[in-house]
């Protein structure tokens, strides 16, 4: 069996935040003009309502949950956005799963647009679909046991929660298995994780940990920014050069956040998968701290 330390898979997240900063911080930019793009092609599919609401100047809570329900109750917009989203992740998974996988490949900041990211969006959509499965299936448990009186279905409801979590770590490994071996098979990816769930399972608790202690620091970091401009409602009305640099600056670290997010989750599965896989590591953080 070959050999898979989680807490060294858990911190390639860290290694890559450290090395490669200003590829992370493009990866910033490039993800929020993807969202710029998607919010766009959202307005145009939704209609001249949606259009109109921005058009107000001031967009509040109100017309963001206007726009959330107009975006559910059209199929066609909500499937476009979703597959929009799933292929700007895809994107960026790809580039992680390429610097830890393929380092050589360099790419645009390591990022491209073809096969891979075409097999990681259509993974990426499967795995969804599992999981919106399960989810309904826990709904619909707890709907009934409400209408009939039963508690049999709040039993049930927890029970599906747990199954969905060990399907979930048990084909964690299809991304970069799909991205490294250039073809699709959750057989496979299962498979591979057999008498590794808890490993495994402990490997996603440390990345979502690391990646908390992230989010802390740079939330304190942006609280303290808003704060130095005069408070939210001063950095929202962006009336004095300070407050237009903050609403800036704190674009910029929500960004950030988000682009960390997918790195220290994606990242370590591509170094489980290596190690599992038994492949010679590409870029180890073991061998990295030896000669380093």
């Amino acid at each position: 069996m070959n050999r898979f330390s989680a807490s060294e898979a858990a911190l390639e997240g860290f290694r890559l935040t450290r090395e490669r900063p200003g590829t992370i911080l493009a990866w910033s930019g490039i993800y929020a003009a993807g969202l710029l793009v998607i919010g766009g092609v959202m307005l145009f599919s939704l209609g001249a309502d949606a259009i109109a609401i921005l058009r107000k100047g001031q967009f509040s809570q109100d017309d963001a949950q206007i726009f959330a329900t107009k975006l559910t109750h059209s199929i066609p917009a909500f499937l476009l956005v979703l597959f929009l989203a799933v292929v700007l992740i895809s994107v960026i998974t790809g580039g992680i799963y390429r610097l830890v996988l393929r380092p050589e490949e360099r790419g645009f900041l390591h990022l491209r647009i073809g096969r891979d990211e075409l097999r990681l969006t259509l993974v990426n959509l499967i795995l969804f679909a599992i999981g919106l499965l399960c989810l309904t299936l826990g709904i619909v448990a707890v709907a009934v046991a409400e209408q009939s009186g039963s508690t049999m279905g709040f039993v049930v409801a927890p029970l599906i929660l747990v199954l969905t979590v060990w399907v979930g770590v048990r084909l964690s490994l299809a991304t970069p298995m799909a991205f490294n071996e250039r073809h699709i098979s959750l057989v496979a990816a299962w498979e591979l994780t057999r008498s590794r769930f808890w490993s495994m399972f402990g490997m996603i608790v440390l990345s979502v940990i690391f990646y908390v202690m992230i989010w802390l620091l740079m939330t304190v970091i942006w609280i303290a920014i808003i704060n130095l401009a005069g408070g939210p409602e001063a950095v929202s009305k962006g009336g004095t050069p300070v407050a237009v640099i903050a609403s800036v600056v704190a674009f910029v670290i929500q960004m950030l956040i988000s682009v960390v997010q997918l790195v220290m989750i994606y990242a370590p599965f591509a170094v489980a998968y290596q190690q599992l896989h038994g492949d010679a590591p590409a870029n180890p953080l073991r061998v990295r701290l030896e000669h380093g």
